[in-house]
């Protein structure tokens, strides 16, 4: 866990520390300590805010991926950042997953740990819908996407969870995480996130 503010970093250390599946290898308080450690403790997931004294969450996701042999590791940011650019930012950089701090539960983080360390990807309802519209006007940036996984993007945009959406699609749980996994990885990779600043920027 990379986050400069102890009193909730202590606290979200103490809560998911009680599920069983996960265990808090180390918390640091800004990207330069971060950076010194975590090569050698080579974790699963690294929880990462964005506004930290210093190097910034995302210079510090960057100077990750660089690392020689790769880390294992997701990074998921875990920020009340919600700025478009700044997660389209985060998406290019690498990361798995960008979620509100104030708005997900300590379930919700646990389950969002388990996506991503099974290669999928997790948004927070409210800044997918920011992520969305920020797409909106680029039918380049979405032709990529199957008729289903744009329902669940219609639905996301809506700010619907996950176990809402399920049912409305009549598909599984599982199923509706798998889609948004897709959904991720196609915007990231094929590299639309310059077309969507520009959008956002015209």
């Amino acid at each position: 866990m990379v986050e400069d503010d102890s009193s909730f970093c202590i606290l979200l250390t103490r809560s998911l520390s009680r599920n069983k599946t996960i265990r808090i290898l180390s918390a640091h308080a800004d990207a330069e300590d971060a950076l010194k450690a975590l090569p050698s403790l080579r974790p699963d997931v690294i929880l990462m805010d964005i506004k930290l004294p210093g190097i910034s969450g995302v210079e510090c996701l960057k100077q990750l991926k660089q690392i020689t042999p790769p880390l294992p590791s997701q990074v998921l940011m875990l920020t009340q950042v919600e700025e478009s650019e700044v997660v389209f930012e985060s998406l290019k950089a690498g990361a798995s997953g960008y979620l509100s701090k104030d708005r997900i539960s300590v379930k919700e983080l646990a389950d969002a740990i388990k996506i991503v360390m099974a290669g999928g990807g997790v948004m927070s309802p409210n800044i997918a819908h920011k992520v969305i519209r920020s797409f909106q006007g680029t039918p380049a940036g979405m032709e990529t996407l199957s008729a289903r996984e744009l329902d669940v993007l219609r639905h996301l945009s809506e700010g619907l969870m996950y176990k809402e959406i399920a049912p409305k699609l009549d598909i599984s749980l599982n199923t509706v995480r798998t889609h948004v996994g897709a959904i991720y990885r196609k915007l990231h990779v094929q590299s639309r996130l310059g077309a969507a600043r520009n959008f956002l920027t015209r």
